[in-house]
């Protein structure tokens, strides 16, 4: 299959690359920076309607994960990469044959527990602008869809060389900053890179004409449950760090995070106050429908996954 895929500088996109490669695909890689050596390159922005269709011509389809992913940037970025943007890659594959498009659970985020659920509504309408952003893109994508089209939501991925989850919780780890709201008491589900990567595969297999999963969106994960502490905590130790975070009461994390939000002048403030709430409830997910229905199941876990973490950095290291 000949696949352009989108935001491949990233480790989800790269890993996603990757694996299309390994099984004989044709792949190119759609973005600003150059993708992982022995990947094609196209370069250009998403933003660039023009440039996204260009890129797309002779191709068997679109995996669409470039995306704007920051705490904090004007509203109009947003719109600009996640919502007009992803309107660019639909149109593209809408000339392909078939689209995936990679969102987030957050699109269904409620401020309250989500425990054992699925795929809910994507209603998230709050200030974060990267839900708001990309709960407008995936309502986009399956409206009136004129191609076969899946929505994959993979949660909280993490793995070597993440600077979206691992990097932030080592560095604020490192410069003291680091405080788990509730305590980290929270169940969360999290997500392998590298089966967070091949779920995106699998939903691409199953995204044809009449396939069950065409048409709705899937939530992925790991499928482990277990506390906020247990993950952080995992995640600092394969760094090296021995300090543990600081536990705060949830209603003075998500108070002292509005504050802070309202009077930091730098681009990422050390904690907003949804990232807060997000931490502060219970979310995980019943994974069986979509394992049935993509025919896939994790392979490394959270536990693997850390020993390949502590590699990483012992390597790093020296």
């Amino acid at each position: 299959m000949r696949v352009l895929v989108t935001g491949a500088s990233s480790l989800l996109g790269g890993a996603v690359a990757a694996a299309l490669v390994d099984r004989g695909d044709d792949v190119t890689c759609f973005q600003r920076r150059p993708p992982a050596p022995g990947l094609r390159h196209a370069p250009g922005d998403i933003r660039d309607r023009d440039a996204v269709l260009g890129a797309a011509l002779g191709h068997d389809a679109v995996v669409h994960l470039a995306a704007l992913v920051v705490p904090r940037a004007p509203w109009t970025d947003f719109v600009a990469v996640n919502v007009h943007g992803s309107a660019h890659a639909r149109q593209a594959a809408e000339r392909c044959g078939r689209f995936v498009h990679v969102s987030t659970p957050s699109v269904a985020f409620r401020d309250r527990p989500a425990m054992g659920v699925g795929a809910e509504a994507p209603t998230y309408d709050g200030r974060d602008g990267y839900a708001r952003s990309k709960t407008m893109a995936e309502r986009l994508v399956l409206d009136a869809t004129a191609v076969p089209t899946v929505v994959v939501r993979p949660h909280l991925v993490w793995g070597p060389g993440d600077t979206q989850l691992v990097q932030r919780l080592v560095d604020r780890a490192r410069a003291g900053r680091l405080a788990l709201p509730d305590g980290g008491r929270a169940l969360i589900d999290t997500t392998y890179v590298d089966d967070a990567g091949a779920a995106i595969v699998a939903a691409l297999d199953h995204a044809g004409p009449g396939d069950e999963a065409a048409g709705a969106a899937w939530v992925v994960t790991g499928g482990e449950p277990r506390p906020v502490a247990d993950i952080v905590d995992g995640i600092l130790r394969a760094a090296g760090i021995t300090t543990a975070a600081r536990r705060l009461p949830a209603p003075v994390a998500a108070a002292g995070a509005s504050l802070v939000e309202r009077l930091w002048r730098g681009d990422e403030p050390p904690l907003t106050h949804f990232a807060a709430r997000q931490l502060s409830v219970a979310h995980w997910f019943d994974q069986r429908e979509t394992r049935r229905v993509l025919g896939w199941q994790p392979s490394v876990g959270i536990d693997r996954g850390l020993q390949h973490l502590a590699d990483w950095y012992a390597d790093r290291n020296g």
